[in-house]
């Protein structure tokens, strides 16, 4: 009798503990660790991608803030002690702005604040504002007001309310609102104030002050009071230069 498991011709059962030792096993694991290759390949380019754009964008947002910087002032002759955004808006905390009229003398302006907006940058809002003017005869002109605005383009400032003028050469006036044009030193207001000086009062609808003072035009209701001493002397005055 002949043994099945031993027939010629018939290949031996493979034994269970060989299992391991067959090719085609290794195929599956091979495929994953292919595929995880892959997945792996897949992340590294995006990553690289992503690295890519990053650096992009980083250079592209330093340039537009070089360019764009929001707390960068416009205006020249400008320092302040901090800022902040609001918006479209810079403020501005204590700023101080010097500058040079045409004929070389200086002004200067401090403010407790400032806004700036983006949209006029040669502009500035000021509020508590105390500027100072030298004028062509060495005399210097104190301006305070409330709030008025500055434009660095023009070097004008238009002052809105409670403006108080004086000179150290008696001058002493009283505005509700004014133009100042720093570099001819030009002083108009189109409202009714009061100028008073060492001879006497003067009260009118508007004043024009041109020449770095030296030409003063009130107009509309113009009411001159003029003291008793001075005007004792600007007779005494004119009767001597008519004696000579």
């Amino acid at each position: 009798m002949t043994d099945i498991a031993t027939a010629p011709g018939r290949p031996p059962r493979p034994d269970a503990r060989d299992a391991g030792n067959n090719p085609l096993d290794a195929v599956g694991p091979r495929r994953d660790a292919f595929r995880a290759a892959g997945r792996h390949t897949a992340r590294v380019r995006v990553l690289r991608r992503v690295v890519l754009a990053g650096a992009v964008l980083g250079s592209a947002a330093v340039i537009a803030f070089a360019f764009f910087n929001p707390f960068r002032i416009a205006i020249p002759g400008v320092s302040v002690d901090g800022m902040g955004l609001n918006g479209s808006k810079v403020t501005m905390q204590h700023p101080k702005l010097t500058g040079f009229r045409s004929d070389g003398r200086p002004y200067d302006l401090v403010a407790s604040s400032a806004v700036q907006d983006a949209k006029t940058p040669s502009q500035l809002e000021l509020h508590d504002i105390d500027a100072h003017v030298t004028m062509a005869d060495q005399s210097v002109v104190h301006i305070v007001s409330d709030s008025g605005l500055y434009d660095s383009s023009k070097e004008t400032m238009q002052l809105k309310s409670a403006i108080h003028l004086t000179s150290d050469k008696g001058l002493d006036a009283h505005m509700l609102s004014a133009f100042i044009a720093f570099k001819t030193g030009d002083v108009d207001t189109r409202e009714p104030l009061t100028v008073v000086n060492g001879t006497g009062t003067v009260t009118a609808d508007s004043m024009h002050m041109t020449d770095n003072g030296a030409h003063i035009v009130f107009e509309g209701h113009v009411h001159t009071t003029v003291l008793p001493a001075a005007a004792a002397a600007t007779t005494t005055a004119s009767l001597k230069g008519t004696g000579q």
